[in-house]
């Protein structure tokens, strides 16, 4: 059975913001000054599938900056464009309708575009098993990470026990957990039997069209009458009208939370951070001796435990400070508490609609 990839890569990223722009949301920004992170996906996932076999899902908007990164890696025609946002729910729906119709069987895993992983042997191992995994189970496979500290910023999979704590298992998953405070995502480190969601899931064509259609069924009528037209001149218009009549709602609330028994997990053992919020920027730039995480121009005096980033050479220089974000770029200065950072996206929602919407 041939393995297929596929890249999503169409949000926003408002809670990156004032990195993230709309225009230039952070899949295509170079965070850790090497390259974007839209291409360390590819370079870490191409060594499982061959470029005819891989895709990337995104955004209409972002056409000629996706076609630009991808130029001679992959085939042009294996960039999906969505006409509207609409939630991983469309975007994972469409993707594998769209291979189903193309290919007939195989089996695929969709992975986020915004990760930070180290540890890139593990990560390819859990990639995978959760194939063999989907192949041999004829379901959906999560692939969690084992905690290594009481995030609030993730979402967690409760598992069933493992029997060995050394070996990759594949888990029963037996309820997802929303992002909880500090003592409750403690009690879930402490426990063993949680893992945080990564966002990757894998699973034969024929697994995830029929959970589509189980627990979808809009998705999955309105998209494959659109697909019919898929050589059609009318294809675009076909696609957008059934786009735009589908709710705004996530694959893991769509689907995976709905799939009882069919839905396994693997327990990933590699570092890895979901890059969706400024807090986890201390995880790719490291820390220096006062913990601070530093990308800029900075000179601190009894200055810890913050993040200081900036995307010019405006010397940045702090008193007496503690637990802060700041971030500065060419047109916008953000100052707020850590604790805060998942708040950002509240901002930018309420900028929209002054003189400053441009900015966000």
């Amino acid at each position: 059975m041939n393995y297929y990839a596929v890249i999503m890569a169409g949000g926003a990223g408002l809670r990156l913001w004032p990195l993230s722009r709309e225009n230039k949301p952070k899949q295509f920004l170079c965070i850790d000054g090497n390259r974007t992170m839209l291409e360390q996906t590819f370079e870490r996932i191409i060594e499982l599938v061959p470029p005819e076999r891989f895709f990337v899902i995104t955004n209409s908007k972002y056409s000629e900056m996706t076609k630009n990164v991808f130029k001679n890696l992959i085939p042009p025609e294996n960039i999906l464009l969505e006409p509207i946002r609409k939630n991983t729910a469309a975007c994972i729906s469409y993707a594998a309708l769209w291979l189903k119709h193309r290919f007939g069987n195989g089996n695929v895993c969709f992975v986020p575009a915004d990760s930070f992983v180290l540890n890139k042997e593990e990560y390819l191992r859990s990639i995978r098993q959760a194939y063999t995994e989907a192949e041999k189970e004829a379901g959906l496979v999560i692939i969690g990470v084992n905690p290594t500290y009481p995030s609030t910023g993730y979402g967690y999979i409760k598992i069933t026990p493992a029997d060995s704590a050394d070996a990759i298992h594949s888990f029963n998953v037996l309820e997802f957990k929303e992002k909880p405070d500090l003592a409750t995502a403690q009690t879930y480190v402490e426990s063993g039997h949680y893992l945080w969601n990564s966002g990757m899931v894998a699973g034969t064509l024929d697994s995830f069209t029929e959970e589509i259609n189980q627990h979808l069924p809009e998705h999955f009528s309105m998209l494959s009458s659109a697909l019919e037209e898929y050589d059609t001149p009318n294809y675009p218009n076909k696609l957008k009208q059934a786009y735009s009549g589908l709710p705004d709602l996530s694959f893991d609330n769509g689907v995976l939370e709905k799939s009882g028994k069919q839905l396994r997990s693997i327990k990933g053992r590699f570092d890895w951070n979901d890059i969706g919020s400024l807090d986890a920027l201390e995880k790719v730039l490291g820390l220096d001796e006062a913990n601070n995480a530093v990308h800029a121009s900075f000179h601190g005096i009894d200055t810890r435990d913050s993040i200081i980033f900036s995307n010019d050479h405006t010397l940045i220089t702090t008193i007496g400070l503690s637990n802060l974000i700041i971030i500065k770029t060419g047109d916008v200065i953000l100052v707020c508490p850590k604790d805060k950072a998942q708040e950002i996206k509240a901002v930018v929602q309420q900028l929209k609609g002054t003189i400053y919407g441009d900015r966000t």
